[in-house]
């Protein structure tokens, strides 16, 4: 390490502040948008050549005529090469994580509101989805769990993992494996833009999908807002970031490894420390320098500190307007009051409370997902979940009696939209000759 890592000088500011900060990746950075379209460009014209060139461009791979799909006997072959650790830890993961999406599955459902009508809803699995998975700063089997496992219990009878390469073109064997624990065989060895992009336009031996799920740096995520249309998206996603609550000095450590969990993730990273006192701002501050200093990851870490941010507050009201107003992706609540604060708490993409909740829980092992809303949002959008990964028809059906008795609300609207035809279809059918 090279110098201890800095803050800027401890400057608390507002949550109506916070309203005005881009915590999102810029999508209006020309250089990155003409990447993107040269990118694009790329893969619909020259198809899997095209995908293998740009992956040997950006993912520095060797060969440039690697295999795209992961063989079979490639994912056999990965179970010799992790630990049995690794594989006791990745099902206690696989275990939990679909325990607690079994409770999103939905349920269809027909009523009978009056005499002769009756209507409902019918869930469908997504036929073909892709499930991308990050690579380049690190390896993430558990992305591979949280992707995989809500698609699995939605039904996707098409499941495709989409992953960037080593130098070399192999996967690395957690990805192959936790991909296997969770039925995924289909994995194709591609990232960045160009897996997006192939995904959602098709190529020889890549089939076009019907929605791409997953986060990924600013190359992905600005290729899924370009394709979005043409295919679903799950959500816009940019750099990791958490919010803190802390009311207590008895927890100041707890909020600064808390912090540093977030802000090594990437030099876009956030974080936001809430609390009640100048006191406990300072405090907390000293703690995170303290303890960034003998960080792996120190290097990423003196980027994001920048990215960190205080607002200190004066009551109860003004916390809920903090926090709410923040609609932060991972709301860490340390305080004793964790609970009760809880259903006030409206816009978080995930809260965990009280002390001996880390945020790495939620990241692994517990159950809920860690695919979440970033950038405030968590205002509209939720956890990636089973629903991402379905969709509902709706049906209708009506008597000759029932449509008796609606038609004059029907062809009234219809004829006030000037919309004859609408009016007519329901008028022919009560036409007795």
């Amino acid at each position: 390490m090279t110098g201890k890592p800095e803050f800027p000088p401890l400057n608390p500011i507002s949550h109506d502040y916070v309203q005005t900060l881009d915590l999102s990746f810029s999508h209006h950075d020309e250089s990155l948008h003409d990447t993107l379209i040269d990118i694009r460009d790329t893969v619909r014209q020259y198809g899997d050549a095209g995908v293998r060139w740009l992956t040997c461009r950006y993912d520095r791979v060797r060969d440039v005529q690697f295999p795209l799909w992961v063989a079979s006997d490639e994912i056999e072959n990965a179970y010799t090469q992790v630990s049995a650790s690794f594989l006791t830890a990745i099902r206690y993961a696989r275990d939990s994580i679909k325990a607690y999406h079994q409770h999103q599955f939905p349920q269809n459902w027909e009523a009978t509101p009056r005499d002769g009508v009756r209507y409902g809803a019918m869930f469908h699995p997504l036929d073909r989805v892709a499930l991308y998975v990050p690579g380049g700063r690190a390896r993430y089997p558990s992305s591979v769990l949280m992707n995989a496992i809500p698609a699995q219990i939605a039904g996707v009878p098409e499941p495709v993992i989409a992953t960037p390469p080593s130098e070399d073109g192999t996967v690395p064997a957690e990805i192959l494996v936790a991909a296997a624990e969770c039925g995924v065989s289909r994995i194709l060895r591609v990232g960045g833009a160009q897996a997006v992009f192939a995904l959602a336009y098709g190529t020889e031996s890549i089939q076009a999908v019907d929605k791409i799920v997953g986060p990924g740096n600013k190359y992905v995520d600005g290729a899924k807002q370009m394709v979005f249309g043409r295919v679903a998206i799950d959500k816009p996603a940019g750099p990791s970031e958490v919010v803190v609550y802390l009311d207590t000095p008895e927890w100041v450590d707890f909020a600064a490894v808390e912090i540093l969990a977030q802000l090594e993730h990437d030099p876009d990273a956030s974080a936001f420390l809430v609390a009640p006192s100048m006191g406990l701002l300072a405090a907390t501050q000293q703690a995170v320098l303290r303890l960034a200093a003998d960080r792996e990851r120190v290097a990423i870490l003196k980027e994001s500190l920048k990215n960190f941010y205080c607002i200190v507050t004066t009551d109860s009201a003004d916390t809920l307007k903090s926090l709410n107003g923040l609609a932060g992706e991972h709301l860490v609540l340390l305080t004793a009051e964790a609970r009760a604060l809880l259903p006030k708490i409206r816009h978080a993409g995930s809260v965990f409370l009280g002390p001996y909740t880390p945020v790495a829980l939620g990241d692994y092992a517990a159950g809920p997902n860690h695919v979440l809303p970033t950038a405030r949002a968590a205002r509209f959008s939720s956890p990636l979940g089973v629903m991402d990964f379905m969709k509902y028809t709706s049906h209708l059906e009506y008597s000759e009696a029932a449509l008796q008795h609606i038609a004059p609300t029907v062809t009234t609207l219809a004829r006030v939209e000037g919309f004859e035809a609408h009016a007519h279809s329901v008028d022919v059918r009560l036409l007795k000759n």
